[in-house]
C-alpha cells in the first residue's frame, strides 16, 4: 500500500515464538479443540509434546528446516448447496500459526477498512448489517451483491505473498507463511500440492483474506463507495440502477485482473433492498425507513433444522428432545435478535408445536394409551374414544382441534419449551434493561 511504511523488523519471528506469545496461542488453539491433523495428535496430547520437542521445533524454525505437515481435507456441506473445503492443520501447526496470526493481526488492524467487519476484534456481523441499514437509509438503495467464487480455495499465493513482503522485512517469516500457503493437501492417503488458496479451517487464513481483501477495501474507498464487507461477502450500495451495472463490471474487472480472484457471475447479482441478502439478514421499507427482517433462505435452513429435531422415528424422549431444540432456538435467535421478526418467530414456533404433537402422538401409538392420556388432558370419554380410534396422519391429527386443546402451548411450557417468540421477547427486553 503506497505511503505506508513497512513495521516488521528482522527480529519478528523471535517474537513470534518468544513464549508469552506461544503460551497465549496454546490457551486459543486448546480451547478451540477440534479434529486433529493427519498425524492424529488431538488438541489434549499438545502440551505433553510441546514439553518434550518445543526448544527442537523453535530452533528449526528460527533455522528455516522446519516444514509444515500437509492438511487433512475436509468437506461439509454449504447451507445453499454444494460442498465447502476445509483443511485441517496438524495441531502443532494450528498452534504455530495461531502464534503468527495473533503477532501479526494487531498491527495490520490499523490498516483495515472501517467497512470490513469479519474477523476482526471488537467487530460482528450484527454492525455489518446495522451499517448495510445505514446506507439504505441514507439512499443508496441499488444493491451490487458481489460473490467470489470458492475465495478461500483460490487466492493467488504470488499476489498475496507480493502484499505481506511490502510490510514484512523478515525473510524467515516469510518463508514459513509461504510454506503454509503450499503445504499440502490429503485426500484418501494422497498429498495434493497446493498453488492457490488458504483453505478455510486454518487460524492463519482468516487474517491473510483480510489483507488481500483490504486491497479491494482501499479500492472501493478511493472511489467513493458506500460499502458493506464481512470477509468474502461484499456490498455496494450505489443510488442508482445505472450506477449499480458500472459499479458490478468495474469491480468485477478488478478483482479478477488485479487480485486475480474468480467473480461467480451466476450469484453475484444486482438487487434491491427487499431482494438482497447479507449474512443471513434482508430489508422491508416501513415508515420509520429501512428495517432489518430475516431473509427467507435463513428461514428455511432454521425450518429444515427443525425438521431434523423432529424426526418421529428418532428414538429420544420428548424432554431430551426439547432440550435439544432450545438449544438450536438459542443460538438461532440471538443471531437474528436485531431483526424485526414477530409473526416469523410465531409461525416457527407453531411448527414446532406441530411437529411436537405428531411425535407424541406416535409415541402414545395404542389406542387405550391415546385415550387413557386425553381423558387425562381434560377429554370427554366419548371424544376421546373418537380421536383414539381415528385413522387420519399424523400431520392432521396434529392439526386438529382436540390436539390444538389438549397439547396447547401450557402443555409444552411445563415440558420446558420456551421457543422462538418468548425467548426474542426477553432477549429484547433484557437488553433494553443494560442501557
Amino acid at each position: 500500500m503506497p505511503g505506508i511504511k513497512s513495521f516488521f523488523f528482522s527480529s519478528m519471528l523471535e517474537e513470534i515464538l518468544d513464549i508469552r506469545n506461544v503460551q497465549k496461542a496454546f490457551k486459543q488453539v486448546t480451547a478451540n479443540k477440534g479434529a486433529g491433523g493427519i498425524d492424529g495428535m488431538q488438541t489434549e496430547e499438545l502440551r505433553d509434546y510441546l514439553n518434550t520437542n518445543w526448544q527442537t521445533l523453535r530452533t528449526d524454525i528460527l533455522t528455516g528446516s522446519y516444514h509444515p505437515q500437509s492438511v487433512r481435507k475436509v468437506e461439509i456441506p454449504k447451507a445453499g448447496g454444494g460442498k465447502r473445503m476445509l483443511g485441517i492443520p496438524t495441531v502443532t501447526d494450528r498452534l504455530l500459526q495461531q502464534a503468527i496470526s495473533q503477532w501479526l493481526s494487531p498491527k495490520y488492524e490499523g490498516d483495515f477498512s472501517i467497512n470490513s467487519y469479519g474477523f476482526r476484534p471488537r467487530r460482528s456481523a450484527h454492525q455489518a448489517v446495522l451499517g448495510a441499514q445505514v446506507n439504505l437509509n441514507e439512499g443508496y438503495t441499488w444493491v451490487v451483491e458481489l460473490d467470489l467464487e470458492k475465495f478461500f480455495d483460490k487466492v493467488n499465493h504470488d499476489k498475496l505473498m507480493s502484499l505481506l513482503s511490502g510490510r514484512i522485512k523478515d525473510k524467515r517469516t516469510l518463508k514459513l507463511i509461504r510454506s503454509y500457503l503450499s503445504s499440502g493437501i490429503m485426500e484418501n492417503g494422497l498429498v495434493i500440492p497446493r498453488r492457490e488458496g488458504t483453505p478455510q479451517g486454518s487460524p492463519l487464513s482468516p487474517l491473510l483474506s483480510n489483507i488481500i481483501l483490504n486491497e479491494l477495501d482501499q479500492t472501493l474507498e478511493e472511489r467513493g463507495h458506500h460499502f458493506i464487507r464481512y470477509a468474502d461477502d461484499c456490498s455496494i450500495y450505489v443510488r442508482s440502477r445505472k450506477s449499480a451495472y458500472r459499479v458490478m463490471e468495474g469491480i468485477t474487472g478488478y478483482l479478477e485482473e488485479e487480485l486475480k480472484l474468480k467473480v461467480n457471475r451466476e450469484k453475484s447479482k444486482i438487487s434491491r433492498p427487499t431482494s438482497s441478502t447479507l449474512l443471513g439478514f434482508s430489508f422491508y421499507r416501513s415508515k420509520a425507513g429501512w428495517q432489518m427482517r430475516i431473509a427467507s433462505q435463513s428461514l428455511n435452513r432454521i425450518k429444515r433444522k427443525i425438521k431434523e429435531q423432529t424426526k418421529r422415528n428418532h428414538p429420544i424422549s420428548t424432554h431430551e428432545r426439547i432440550a435439544k431444540l432450545e438449544s438450536v432456538i438459542r443460538g438461532w435467535v440471538n443471531y437474528f435478535q436485531i431483526a424485526k421478526a414477530k409473526s416469523q418467530l410465531l409461525r416457527l414456533d407453531e411448527m414446532v408445536r406441530i411437529r411436537l404433537r405428531m411425535i407424541i402422538w406416535k409415541q402414545w401409538k395404542k389406542v387405550h394409551t391415546r385415550m387413557r392420556s386425553l381423558i387425562k388432558l381434560g377429554i370427554s370419554k366419548e371424544k376421546a374414544y373418537e380421536w383414539s380410534n381415528s385413522r387420519k396422519s399424523y400431520c392432521r391429527i396434529a392439526h386438529s382441534p382436540i390436539l390444538s386443546r389438549t397439547l396447547n402451548n401450557a402443555y409444552f411450557t411445563k415440558l420446558k419449551y420456551t421457543g422462538f417468540a418468548n425467548y426474542y421477547y426477553w432477549k429484547t427486553e433484557h437488553q433494553k434493561k443494560l442501557f
